[in-house]
């Protein structure tokens, strides 16, 4: 008999029993690893939260399939207490799509007007969505592994920040996280560098992530870039291996500010 082929790695979703959540009492989260490069702090406002959700992160294409099929049962929303509502940690373009199709006036503000309208039970039927509440500590690994290395990958940049916080909140080690979402190649030490690099840079004013030509946030060519000996001698550059939050040496922040701002 063949044997059955498992993979060495197995990373699970919070074990917690699914409620329902009145729609009303969930919120976006500002600290959304995919926000980031949108968004100035985490006071963001929900009405701010909803429209970069819906002009950057393929919103419609979440409404269309809810409006046609309705929400499925085994995709819960994974919460954190925030008050008397609850925060989402993940799933908030779910949670956009679900809300643009309840308000009208939401759509109207964002000029989302080709979105279908529902139904008295479809509207019905969204106002309670299914979520697992969890803590962002016990969330990481299945977060990280879906995210960084998995099925539904962030870009580069969000990755970064999601890395970094895990490794600064929760004082988990980088090489622990690589283990942790399957990474072999040094890519997590990788993404933390590269933005210890540009915090590093901001802290000297010799750069700034919103003096840049274009919305969008090119990390991927900094990571990429700073494997490269020439790049790495240009600004004194620690190896990978050292996880510095200063990886650029002192005399040479200049050329540091030099690069990023060509890049």
């Amino acid at each position: 008999m063949a044997k059955k082929l498992t993979s060495k790695l197995k990373v699970e979703a919070p074990h917690s029993a699914i409620e329902w959540v009145r729609r009303d009492d969930l919120l976006f989260d500002p600290e959304n690893p995919r926000l980031v490069e949108h968004i100035n702090d985490s006071k963001t406002s929900q009405p701010e939260l909803l429209r970069i959700l819906w002009q950057h992160m393929s919103v419609d294409e979440l409404a269309m399939s809810i409006a046609a099929s309705g929400y499925f049962d085994y995709e819960p929303l994974f919460v954190i207490p925030n008050e008397d509502k609850f925060c989402v940690i993940e799933g908030n373009r779910r949670l956009a799509a679900v809300k643009l199709l309840l308000d009208e006036s939401a759509r109207n503000r964002l000029c989302a007007t080709d979105l279908p309208t529902l139904d008295a039970e479809a509207l019905s039927n969204l106002k309670r969505l299914p979520v697992i509440k969890t803590t962002r500590e016990d969330a990481w690994q299945y977060l990280g592994f879906k995210h960084v290395n998995g099925p539904a990958k962030w870009d580069s940049y969000a990755k970064a920040q999601y890395v970094a916080r895990v490794h600064r909140d929760f004082g988990i080690s980088l090489d622990k996280i690589a283990a942790q979402i399957g990474d072999k190649h040094q890519t997590v030490q990788r993404f933390y560098r590269a933005l210890m690099v540009i915090e590093q840079a901001e802290k000297a004013k010799v750069f700034t992530r919103a003096n840049r030509a274009k919305p969008h946030f090119s990390f991927s060519h900094l990571y990429t870039g700073l494997d490269y000996e020439g790049v790495a001698e240009f600004i004194s550059l620690k190896d990978v291996s050292a996880e510095s939050t200063s990886p650029v040496l002192k005399s040479h922040l200049n050329q540091l500010g030099e690069l990023l701002t060509w890049l």
